[in-house]
């Protein structure tokens, strides 16, 4: 069996040696390489003092050497190898956990600060969703990121955008060149900031709520009372607001005003 190699100038640039570039490529690997923007990315984050933090897929360790020292550490890797190399740095500044992001146990804390994997974005934002924090300071594919801060009426609006803001408050904070990783992902990536809160309306029914946003992105040139009637034929549209507009354009507190009314 072969062993991490040793020295700080080996351990890291050796790490993904043993992978071919299909098998980075199907475990999402971009590791990000930029200190400085490392650093940006930790300052927003605003860690205090002795703060819990949760980071997933830490990879090399740019981001993981930066927030040991701020607080509580847990790290989610799912690379064996990495796994390895990072406990052989670290030791005991940080607790490791190697596993699957999606399947593993995600502990509550304050803040989450993660370079999260473009293939799973969206599936490992929603397992985050049901876990405990305040904060999180989040890299995805740019793209990915426009449509979770999208606002109601624009392009990158949809059923992302409604059931994530949801859940927190979303604000882009800059944008990140291909040229921070390697090997070099295909997109630009973006960093967003997630706030934690309770909307500002109430959902009696989550699932018809869910249902009645994935009816109005899915025929999203219809008009709500269109796409309403494909997805709940039986339920007596015509009482409801907004039926000439299209749902593109309505706010998630609208969405969640239909949905409590077909429930009813």
């Amino acid at each position: 069996m072969t062993l991490p190699l040793q020295g700080e100038d080996r351990r890291f640039k050796s790490a993904p040696a043993h992978q071919s570039p299909r098998r980075r490529k199907a475990l999402g690997q971009h590791f990000l390489v930029d200190e400085k923007l490392a650093d940006r990315i930790v300052v927003a984050a605003e860690i205090e003092p002795g703060e819990r933090i949760l980071e997933i897929g830490p990879g090399r360790g740019v981001l993981t050497e930066r927030l040991a020292p701020l607080g509580k550490l847990v790290a989610v890797e799912k690379d064996r190898w990495l796994a390895a190399v990072l406990r052989q740095r670290f030791g005991d500044e940080l607790e490791l956990v190697t596993g699957d992001a999606l399947e593993v146990e995600l502990p509550p804390s304050d803040v989450v600060v993660a370079n999260l994997p473009y293939a799973i974005s969206s599936p490992l934002l929603f397992r985050l969703f049901d876990v405990e924090w305040g904060r999180a300071v989040l890299m995805f594919q740019e793209e990915f990121a426009r449509r979770l801060a999208a606002s109601p009426g624009s392009k990158a609006y949809g059923r992302l955008s409604v059931m994530a803001q949801h859940h927190v408050a979303c604000r882009k904070l800059f944008r990140v060149s291909r040229t921070a990783f390697l090997p070099q992902p295909r997109v630009h990536s973006l960093v967003v900031r997630l706030e934690r809160r309770a909307p500002d309306y109430e959902v009696h029914d989550f699932a018809i709520f869910e249902r009645v946003v994935a009816a109005l992105f899915q025929h999203r040139r219809k008009t709500v009372r269109n796409a309403l009637r494909l997805e709940f034929p039986d339920a007596a549209v015509e009482q409801l607001p907004h039926l000439q507009e299209r749902g593109e354009v309505l706010t998630p507190a609208q969405m969640a005003g239909l949905a409590d009314l077909l429930a009813e």
